[in-house]
C-alpha cells in the first residue's frame, strides 16, 4: 500500500502515485469527491505522463508530498498540499513535458455524477460544487468533459469545493476577490515547518509520525481522528472494512499521550480539552467510544454497495457500528493522558478545574466494573468479561487517586481499585497466565500494555507466562497478532498497536535488540514515506487496514522516546 497523505487539520487528501484518489469534503468525515482508493471509477484528480519512466516520492515539508516523474524527454515535479483554513487542493507543477490532466469530481462517493458548467462540477442530486482552477504559464486545452491537456510550463493546479455556485472562487463574490496561488502555498509551509521535530535515533519515522499525528487533528473542535481513510481492508479482498474517521476515545488518548512525551502539549490539551466535553454525568462517562469530530452522536453504520472496495474488498462502509457497543475500556485510557498531562506539566490549576469530572469517572467505574464490555477489539459477538478491560478499568481508579492526592484530595476509590485488582487475578488468570477474558484459555495480545499502564510489573512471573504464550500463540515473525479468532473468523494478519506494545516490553525486560528489530522492519517496509498502517501482510511485506492509522504512529513516538531515554542513562548504546 504504498500512499501518501496530506491534511490542513480539516481534511485531509490520500495520493497514489501522481493521482488524488480520496478527499472528502468539507471535512474528515465528509463524503469523498474523488474516491478512485475505493473504486476504479470513483473519481479522481490525476496527472497523466506518456510513457512515464521512474516515479520517486518525499515529503520535501511536512505533510506536503513532492512527486518527482523523469521520462525519456525530461522531468515532472508535483508538490501537492492542503492550504490552511479551505477546502482546497493545490498542486504546483513544474514540468519539462506536456503532460494530461483528469478532474473528474463524482459526489456523495461516487454515488452521483456532476452537472457540468465550464470549469465547474456540480453534484446533480445537491448543491455540492467543485471548481478546476488553473494558472498556467503555458499552453491548455481541453479535450472532454474531465480532460485537459497541458504543455510544458508551470503553474497551479487547483480543486476548489465550495457548498454550491454562490460560493467557490468563481461564484460572483469569488470574482471580486483576487486569487492567489503562492501565498496559501508558501503560508502553509511555513506553518508545518514552525513545529520542531527532533529524534536522536529512528529520526525519519519519528519526525513523520509526529505530522500524522499533528495531521490527524480536526482543528475547528480539537477531535483526533483514528485514521483519515474508510474501508481500506484489513485483509485484502475480506470482508473488514471499517470507517475510522471519527474520535475514538481511546486511540485520541493515546495520541495526545504520544504529543505529551513528543513535547506539544499545547496540541495534546487541545485533545483532552475535545474529550473532557463529551463527559456525561447521566451514565457512563464516555457513553460512546467513539463520537464525530465535532463531538457529537456517531452516524449509523452504512454499506456503499455501489462501490467495489479497494482491491475489491466488499462491503465499504461508512460509520461505524462500534458506536452502539460498551467499551469500559476508554475511561482508563482518558484519565491515564489526563495523568501524563499533569506529570509533564504539574498543572494543578486545571486538575482542579476538571476535577468534578475525573470524580465521575471514579465513582462511575468502581460501581459499574462488574459490567460486560465489546473489548478493545470491538467484537461484535456476546459481551464479555474482557481482561484487558479489566485492567484499563482498574487503571482509571489509580490514575484518579493520584491525581486526587496531588491535588489535596483523599483517594476514596483504593477500595474499590483492590477489589477490583482481586476480581481479576481471581477470574481471569488460566493456568498460570492472563486470559483473554475471563473463562478462557485463549490468550491476547492487548495484555502486553498491562506492565505499561502499571498494573502488573513486566517481570512479574504471571506476566512473562502471559508474554510467552502470546510468543507461542500469536507470534508472526517480529510482529504479533491481536488473538486467533473472533466473531468473523481468524485474525489473519498481525497488529501493529500491539507489536509496538510487545518492544517497549522487550526494552523494559533488556531485550533491546528484539525491540530495535521490530521498529527496524516497521520502518523499511514504511519506505520512503515512513507511513504505516493498522495491520501488517508479513509474506507480502505490505500495510493493510486504514492508512495511515494514528495510534500505531503513536506509539511509534512512545516506542522511541523510551529508546530514547534508556540512551540517554547509558542503559543502552545507540
Amino acid at each position: 500500500m504504498k500512499l501518501g497523505f496530506i491534511s490542513n487539520q480539516i481534511t485531509s487528501a490520500i495520493i497514489q502515485g501522481t493521482s488524488i484518489v480520496w478527499f472528502p469534503v468539507p471535512k474528515f468525515d465528509s463524503p469523498s469527491i474523488f474516491a478512485k482508493l475505493l473504486d476504479e471509477d470513483g473519481g479522481e484528480f490525476s496527472i497523466v505522463v506518456k510513457k512515464e519512466s521512474q516515479i520517486k516520492q518525499y515529503y520535501e515539508h511536512p505533510l506536503v508530498l513532492t512527486t518527482e516523474i523523469n521520462t525519456e524527454k525530461g522531468k515532472i515535479k508535483i508538490t501537492d498540499l492542503l492550504p490552511l483554513g479551505e477546502t482546497v487542493i493545490i498542486r504546483k507543477v513544474e514540468s519539462e513535458v506536456p503532460f494530461s490532466v483528469v478532474f473528474k469530481p463524482f459526489f456523495k462517493y461516487a454515488l452521483y455524477r456532476p452537472i457540468i458548467l465550464k470549469d465547474r462540477f456540480i453534484n446533480s442530486k445537491g448543491r455540492d460544487c467543485v471548481a478546476f482552477l488553473y494558472n498556467w504559464d503555458g499552453k491548455v486545452k481541453r479535450e472532454g468533459p474531465f480532460v485537459w491537456k497541458f504543455s510544458e510550463g508551470k503553474g497551479f493546479l487547483v480543486a476548489n469545493y465550495s457548498t454550491d455556485l454562490e460560493h467557490g472562487a468563481l461564484s460572483e463574490r469569488g470574482k471580486n476577490l483576487r486569487l492567489n496561488f503562492e501565498k496559501p502555498f508558501e503560508k502553509t509551509i511555513e506553518y508545518w515547518e514552525s513545529f520542531e521535530v527532533k529524534s536522536n535515533i529512528y529520526e525519519d519515522l519519528y519526525k513523520s509520525s509526529v505530522f500524522v499525528l499533528l495531521g490527524s487533528i480536526y482543528s475547528p473542535s480539537g477531535a483526533s481522528i483514528a485514521a483519515p481513510t474508510t474501508s481500506l481492508p484489513e485483509v485484502v479482498g475480506g470482508s473488514r472494512n471499517w470507517d475510522y474517521r471519527f474520535a475514538w476515545v481511546r486511540d485520541s488518548s493515546i495520541t495526545a499521550e504520544a504529543l505529551i512525551n513528543a513535547g506539544f502539549i499545547v496540541e495534546a490539551r487541545r485533545i483532552i480539552n475535545f474529550l473532557l466535553s463529551l463527559i456525561n454525568f447521566t451514565s457512563k462517562p464516555f457513553y460512546y467510544p467513539l463520537y464525530t469530530i465535532e463531538g457529537t452522536i456517531p452516524p449509523p453504520e452504512v454499506k456503499l454497495m455501489w462501490l467495489s472496495g479497494y482491491k475489491n474488498s466488499k462491503p465499504v462502509r461508512i460509520g461505524n457500528a462500534a458506536s452502539k457497543q460498551i467499551q469500559l475500556d476508554v475511561e482508563g485510557f482518558f484519565l491515564n493522558a489526563l495523568y501524563k498531562y499533569f506529570e509533564k506539566t504539574g498543572d494543578r490549576v486545571y486538575i482542579k478545574d476538571v476535577f468534578d469530572k475525573v470524580e465521575y469517572i471514579a465513582d462511575w467505574v468502581s460501581e459499574n466494573w462488574l459490567l460486560k464490555d465489546s473489548g478493545i477489539w470491538e467484537d461484535r459477538g456476546e459481551p464479555r468479561h474482557y481482561t484487558h478491560s479489566k485492567i484499563m478499568m482498574w487503571v482509571a481508579l489509580d490514575r484518579a487517586g493520584k491525581l486526587a492526592e496531588h491535588i489535596g484530595k483523599e483517594d476514596r476509590w483504593r477500595e474499590s481499585r483492590e477489589s477490583l485488582r482481586k476480581w481479576i487475578l481471581e477470574n481471569c488468570v488460566t493456568n498460570g497466565y492472563f486470559a483473554r477474558f475471563a473463562g478462557s484459555e485463549d490468550v491476547d495480545s492487548s495484555i502486553l500494555s498491562a506492565p505499561l499502564y502499571g498494573f502488573v510489573n513486566e517481570r512479574d512471573i504471571l506476566f512473562l507466562n502471559t508474554l510467552s504464550k502470546i510468543e507461542k500463540e500469536l507470534k508472526v515473525g517480529n510482529f504479533v497478532k491481536r488473538y486467533k479468532t473472533d466473531f468473523m473468523g481468524e485474525a489473519k494478519h498481525p497488529f501493529l498497536l500491539t507489536t509496538l506494545w510487545l518492544a517497549t516490553v522487550y526494552i523494559r525486560l533488556g531485550r533491546i535488540e528484539e525491540a530495535k528489530n521490530i521498529i527496524s522492519n516497521i520502518e523499511e517496509i514504511a519506505g520512503n514515506l515512513k507511513l504505516i498502517g493498522e495491520h501488517l501482510d508479513v509474506e507480502k511485506k505490505e500495510f493493510t487496514g486504514n492508512f495511515p492509522q494514528v495510534f500505531v504512529h503513536a506509539e511509534i513516538i512512545n516506542l522511541i522516546k523510551e529508546l530514547e531515554e534508556k540512551e540517554s542513562k547509558g542503559m543502552i548504546s545507540s
